[in-house]
């Protein structure tokens, strides 16, 4: 018999659906944006709420684009207001889905203002970042909380990892979330088609001038961050065995980067397409979505929701070394 404050299965259920909703409202929210930056339709509505004032705007390119950003981040905010509504009805006791869907709410808010923000700032660069910083931050929130949801009665596995293997995963989630930032300011700053050629820059390691310099930083920092990605991917997978969830977020992983290389590839050899380049910033998206994925993974068996043993607890201090 399901014990008081218990979720049940229709509310399970609701909460489940409702959540993975906002996931793929929230990433096509990020996607859009791209294409919004990328296209230049960021003043398509020069003020904010309304779009040149108007609730229905006109019917001109750039307006459209921008319009239809907004009309998606609002049904981003509905779907993300009804996840922390069912959280709060189905899983008050449960703080790993409750947190982080109360949380999504509060980035959902912090979103719409820095929306507005930067339009009334005329897209300053770093507002710009800030407002991605935020829109990664509520996907990672909405995963971990439909992953926590699902967890529910479901059997844990191992309970604990090595502190190495815990530090891998989290450096590698923040060193991601830091690349897609310094692509932001790599934009920003006017550096992203500087480089023409690839994978060095104009057939050069370190190129003259100071957008080249930004834009060989990013690559630097790529090649980095995608070797943390090998080695905590690799880590992983050998843990298959105990954990099968995690190879498959492992190889999950391993593929999006793979694409996200080509497709970064391919956007300087055919001369920064529009259309690409809206894709390398999608596919970015999807590379932190699966490092997110993969964290969650790894880390959620070793928290413990409220009324559980103390010593369920998560410690990365108290991790087997």
């Amino acid at each position: 018999m399901r014990q008081r404050g218990e979720p049940g299965r229709t509310s399970q259920a609701a909460f489940q659906i409702v959540a993975a909703a906002a996931i793929v409202a929230a990433f096509g929210q990020v996607a859009l944006g791209g294409v919004v930056r990328v296209t230049g339709s960021g003043l398509g509505c020069p003020d904010w709420p309304l779009c040149h004032g108007r609730i229905i705007p006109p019917m001109e390119l750039a307006t459209i684009i921008e319009y239809s950003h907004r009309v998606s981040a609002t049904a981003v905010g509905v779907l993300v207001l009804a996840t922390a509504i069912l959280a709060l009805r189905a899983y008050r006791r449960d703080g790993r889905v409750l947190i982080p869907s109360v949380l999504g709410l509060g980035l959902v808010v912090a979103a719409g203002a820095l929306g507005g923000i930067t339009v009334l700032t005329e897209l300053t660069w770093w507002v710009r970042s800030i407002h991605l910083a935020i829109a990664e931050a509520l996907l990672a929130s909405m995963i971990v909380a439909l992953v926590a949801a699902r967890a529910q009665g479901a059997p844990e596995g191992s309970s604990s990892e090595s502190r190495r293997f815990n530090l891998l995963v989290l450096a590698t989630a923040a060193a991601t979330l830091g690349l897609i930032l310094s692509g932001s300011y790599m934009v920003g700053y006017g550096a992203g088609s500087s480089c023409a050629t690839w994978p060095l820059c104009r057939g050069s390691l370190l190129p003259e001038g100071g957008a080249s310099l930004v834009h060989m930083a990013h690559r630097y920092a790529s090649a980095l961050v995608g070797i943390l990605i090998v080695f905590t991917s690799a880590a992983a997978w050998s843990r298959r065995a105990q954990r099968p969830q995690l190879g498959w977020a492992a190889a999950a992983l391993i593929l999006a980067f793979a694409v996200q290389i080509v497709v970064g590839a391919a956007t300087v050899m055919a001369g920064f397409s529009i259309d690409l380049r809206a894709i390398h910033l999608s596919v970015a998206t999807l590379v932190w979505m699966m490092v997110t994925l993969l964290a969650v993974l790894v880390l959620l068996p070793q928290m413990h929701t409220a009324g559980e043993s103390p010593d369920r607890g998560f410690s990365l201090g108290r991790a087997a070394l």
